[in-house]
């Protein structure tokens, strides 16, 4: 509440200031025909309005309108000319409050240039309008020429608003040494100038010596200092101009323009402006200076700071010029023993420094260094060998770039060194291990390569034998059947059970060789699917008796006919079917169907058995892979079935889904294109692509 106080306060104080000067003027120092020799209502009405809040300048501005109003009528200037006044002044003070501070009492600043030129605009454009509008009033009803009281207000006013705004314009404030002696001189020299001005004639223009005694207070002294004595000289001046004394006759009425560019308040507009201008560049110089000290000490505590990282600059004959904290701490040596007195190439190894300098067809030294720099690169980066102080050796990287001067010449070399030691060992290390690893490699593709050849060449001789045990099996358990005890018809029924097992785990193996060799070849010719289907059905069938589990197979009553391996899809679904009854307990169900939507063939076999884990049938199609319910279960298995059924479906152009949970059964879901185009490629067991062209037989060529 007392803040609220005191501003209303100050605003009515300064209000009344504003009416006063301006009954003063229009009364006591009045002009014919150019309406007064000075005014300082509108300055002081600018600052009035510049210290307000936005949203009480309009209601200010008002009162201020109908006070010079007033006081206009009180003085006897006439309803038209103190209308004049009063529009003008109100709109002078608005235009420069416009322009210095936006209506923002906060932005009231002389900081910067940018600031500088809003000020002069602003006071330029509101005094050029309040002499418009005021020499309209003025000489409107006599029809007298408007120039000499349009540019003796448009001065009068200008030298007002630049000698009384600054005062109450903030900017920054410095810590300014000053010695006695400067401080000394200067109120002599003042004190002597305004002594000459006192003493001077109209004729003798001494007032211009204190003209560079104020830019000397602007450039030297404290901003309020300056802006002080500014105002004073201009007051004195004024007071001695209004006695008839000093150096500046008073305007009179019938003055001319050059009489008008003599007066003292022509010197006193532009003396202000000079020493604002002064004022502000001095700001702008000091923060300058100011963030320049600030950024070379953050770059120096930066610097400083980079333990990990060496900075060693010379000059162009390669003598050191500085070395940093962390080249101490890298290399062992001190600044002080180094700067001025030794270069860089004490570090360097005497073999690298030679061999760089012969390949560069320059003379050993730092210029072995320096060399790709001094040419005209902008950075030359690589790695050297550097000797510490203590004997040992430390592998760095080292970027060499050249420091200019202000004029971009030359001046220097800047290295940057960083310890690169652990880095290169273990780049090293990496590339051992990864020749290592490709030795490995190659190692294991050979022995890939002769597993491959020794499972295919065991298989074939495999398969003979076995073909013979199974054929010789089947002609004592039916064509000698009744000559043999039960006992030995068991045995027989053993053998053959066997056998067969073993010759389908030889073709198995026979099929994974070929497909990993890119040998698995298709007969695609015009197949029925129904047939290969119905017959993986019936081989099943007396295994799923065996175990009471029912057997439903369900196919079209129509052809399905496309192109297709008749044998391969019947080893596909033989796998399905027999996976499916392996897992599925006595008493269960295994469903095959065959079904035909608008683009595919679709083959599907469920079970009620006991269900995968869903973590584990991403690798149900990987070789070798058994899951855990049939580790649990002791299931017998190579792992080799589902791997070979993906590779069948994919070398159709189909696919092969899954769909299970534990203890909730089985669902495989083989897709067939009935216009396939089979692929040029047969895809290996891991997913990937086996290298090898499918080889067609004569006259078949798959559908497109």
């Amino acid at each position: 509440m007392p803040t609220v106080l005191a501003r209303a306060l100050g605003s009515v104080s300064l209000g009344s200031i504003a009416l006063a000067t301006a009954y003063v003027s229009l009364d006591r120092s009045p002009v014919p025909d150019l309406v007064s020799r000075w005014w300082l209502a509108t300055a002081v009405a600018t600052v009035l309005l510049m210290k307000l809040p936005r949203e009480h300048v309009r209601r200010t501005a008002i009162a201020l309108g109908v006070g010079f109003l007033v006081v206009g009528l009180v003085t006897g200037q006439g309803v038209v000319l103190s209308l004049g006044l009063a529009v003008g002044n109100v709109v002078e003070s608005l235009v420069v409050v416009r322009w210095v501070t936006r209506f923002e009492p906060g932005r009231a600043a002389l900081a910067s240039w940018t600031a500088y030129r809003r000020w002069l605009v602003g006071i330029g454009l509101g005094c050029a309008a309040s002499a418009v509008v005021v020499t309209l009033a003025l000489v409107g009803p006599s029809g007298n020429a408007p120039w000499n009281p349009l540019v003796w207000l448009f001065v009068c006013h200008v030298a007002a608003q630049t000698t009384v705004l600054p005062l109450f314009m903030e900017q920054p404030r410095h810590r300014v040494r000053l010695s006695p002696t400067e401080v000394g001189a200067h109120v002599v020299l003042l004190a002597a100038g305004a002594t000459m001005c006192l003493t001077a004639r109209p004729d003798q223009p001494l007032a211009f010596l204190l003209l560079p005694l104020l830019i000397w207070s602007a450039a030297r002294f404290p901003p309020a200092w300056a802006k002080v004595e500014m105002y004073a000289v201009a007051l004195g001046l004024a007071i001695l101009s209004a006695s008839g004394h000093g150096p500046f006759v008073p305007v009179a009425p019938d003055a001319g323009l050059l009489d008008m560019g003599a007066t003292v308040q022509t010197f006193v507009a532009v003396a202000a402006v000079t020493a604002v201008a002064f004022m502000v560049a001095v700001c702008e110089l000091r923060a300058s200076l100011r963030h320049n000290r600030e950024a070379e000490l953050q770059l120096g505590q930066l610097l400083d700071s980079a333990s990990g990282t060496a900075f060693i600059a010379t000059d162009l004959d390669g003598v050191i010029t500085w070395f940093s904290p962390g080249a101490e701490q890298l290399l062992g040596y001190r600044a002080d023993d180094l700067v001025g007195s030794s270069d860089p190439v004490r570090f360097h190894d005497d073999r690298e420094i030679h061999e760089r300098a012969r390949a560069l067809g320059v003379a050993p030294g730092y210029a072995a260094v320096t060399a790709p720099v001094a040419a005209g690169a902008e950075q030359d980066t690589r790695d050297w060998t550097y000797l510490r102080r203590d004997g040992s050796q430390a592998t760095v990287s080292v970027s060499v770039t050249a420091v200019r001067g202000v004029d971009g010449a030359r001046v220097g070399f800047l290295s940057v060194v960083r310890d690169v030691t652990d880095r290169r060992a273990a780049e090293q290390a990496m590339l051992q291990a990864l020749d290592k690893e490709r030795e490995t490699n190659r190692r294991m593709l050979e022995l890939d390569r002769a597993k491959n050849e020794f499972v295919s060449s065991v298989s074939h001789e495999l398969r003979t034998p076995l073909t013979s045990i199974v054929g010789y099996t089947e002609i004592l358990g039916h064509d000698l059947a009744d000559n043999l005890t039960q006992m030995q018809r068991d045995l027989v029924d053993r053998i053959d059970r066997n056998g067969e097992r073993l010759l389908s785990l030889v073709e198995d193996l026979l099929t994974l060789a070929r497909v990993e060799d890119g040998e698995l070849r298709l007969d695609l010719v015009e197949t029925d699917l129904c047939r290969p289907v119905r017959t993986a059905g019936e081989e099943v069938a007396h295994a799923a008796r065996k175990r009471r589990i029912a057997l439903q197979v369900r196919t079209p009553d129509h052809p399905v006919v496309l192109m297709a391996d008749p044998g391969h899809v019947e080893r596909l679904v033989l796998n399905l079917l027999s996976n499916a009854i392996k897992f599925t307990p006595e008493g269960g169900c295994v469903d095959l169907l065959l079904e035909v939507d608008e683009t595919h063939a679709v083959v599907v076999v469920s079970d009620s058995g006991v269900g995968i884990p869903l973590e584990e049938q991403d690798q149900l199609f990987t070789r070798f892979f058994r899951s855990s319910t049939a580790t649990a279960g002791a299931i017998q298995g190579t792992g080799l079935g589902l791997a070979i059924v993906r590779s069948i479906a994919q070398a159709h152009g189909g696919s092969i889904e899954v769909d299970s949970a534990p203890s909730e059964g089985t669902t495989f879901t083989f897709r067939l294109p009935l216009r396939a185009v089979v692929p040029k490629v047969v895809p290996d067991l891991d997913g990937g692509a086996a290298g090898a062209p499918l080889a067609l037989p004569a006259g078949a060529e798959p559908t497109r």
